[in-house]
């Protein structure tokens, strides 16, 4: 890989941080209070699914709440600390001997509590929805109070199979093609695990399995005669990539099964032009092989579709952008360069 950052490589990291950094201001612009009733399902250790009814109320500075689901019936809490993003309290049941702690956050740009019950060991996740009519939360410029947004991922992670079709990107110079110029769109597929930090923002860890096929264009393939590269000639493209995702959903179309986001990744790729096909010999320019280990990026905008609580189809395009080119081994223009590609993706997510 040549020396520096190439100046499309600066502005592609760039973009993908900014893709992270589009959304999270946002968390500070609703502003409100905990103060309320909260619902939120629960799992019994015989596996059903019960609500449980959190009420928080402050008197001057004192806050008070108690907490009610089918099993327990009403229980006020103790040692309750509210702050602007953190909640904690213990309560105890009547049938309970030893009481039981909830830790969790309240995060005011979606009006959401969320946190884990634990007991000797174990625990439950909850996230909890305010009740509406509860607390009036936020108001319009008309004057009207705003129902809060629905939680989309009622889940703390998720993990996405998507098949893609990786569209060839060129950039000749003077209409001269070098072997970046020459790469034929093939469908590849990638796999990622998502952990949501907060209902409308993930960072996810994808693997992917990529590459392009070659030209059949037989006048372009003749620039490189020593070459064994043909229209069977494949370029891999695989790796690991870090991303993030912000979701505009509940900003843009609340009412929607619909959710906007937009996307950055940065990751490493092993590549190979292979003489004949995936898994073929490494074709050969002299001393050197063409093939490597080397950083991509990428920034992109998709949707999902909700299918149900737990399961959501998403559509993405993204722009990938591979530092392949080596000027110390080959010559960037007339020769091996970076790769771009356009990526169109649809997958199938589930959320756990």
């Amino acid at each position: 890989m040549s020396q520096g950052i190439h100046p499309r490589v600066r502005y592609a990291i760039v973009m993908s941080v900014l893709c992270a950094a589009m959304v999270l201001p946002l968390a500070s612009l609703a502003g409100t209070s905990p103060a309320g009733q909260w619902v939120g399902e629960v799992k019994t250790p015989d596996g059903d699914k019960v609500e449980v009814f959190l009420t928080l109320s402050k008197s001057e500075s004192v806050w008070q709440g108690t907490l009610e689901d089918p099993t327990i019936g009403e229980t006020k809490v103790s040692n309750l600390k509210v702050t602007d993003t953190r909640i904690s309290f213990t309560f105890q049941p009547t049938d309970s001997a030893i009481p039981r702690h909830f830790s969790g956050s309240y995060v005011a740009a979606v009006d959401r509590v969320s946190g884990t019950f634990s007991l000797h060991g174990s625990s439950r996740y909850v996230k909890f929805k305010r009740v509406p009519g509860t607390d009036i939360i936020a108001v319009s410029s008309t004057g009207e109070a705003q129902e809060p947004a629905r939680i989309r991922h009622d889940y703390n992670f998720a993990a996405t199979a998507r098949f893609s079709y990786w569209v060839a990107l060129h950039v000749p110079k003077d209409d001269y093609y070098n072997l970046n110029d020459m790469t034929a769109s093939e469908p590849n597929f990638d796999i990622a695990f998502k952990w949501f930090v907060l209902d409308d923002f993930n960072v996810f860890v994808r693997g992917f399995r990529g590459g392009f096929g070659y030209t059949d264009i037989e006048s372009r393939l003749a620039q490189y005669p020593d070459l064994n590269v043909t229209a069977d000639s494949y370029l891999k493209l695989d790796g690991v990539e870090l991303g993030v995702m912000g979701y505009l959903g509940n900003i843009m179309m609340r009412d929607s099964s619909f959710n906007p986001y937009l996307t950055g990744v940065i990751g490493q790729t092993s590549w190979a032009l292979q003489e004949n096909g995936r898994g073929s010999d490494t074709v050969v320019d002299g001393l050197y092989a063409f093939e490597g280990n080397d950083i991509s990026v990428g920034f992109g905008i998709g949707t999902e579709y909700e299918l149900n609580s737990s399961m959501v189809l998403e559509f993405e395009w993204m722009w990938r952008y591979f530092l392949t080119e080596d000027e110390l081994k080959w010559d960037v223009d007339e020769t091996w360069s970076n790769t771009h590609a356009w990526n169109l993706s649809v997958g199938l997510t589930y959320g756990f």
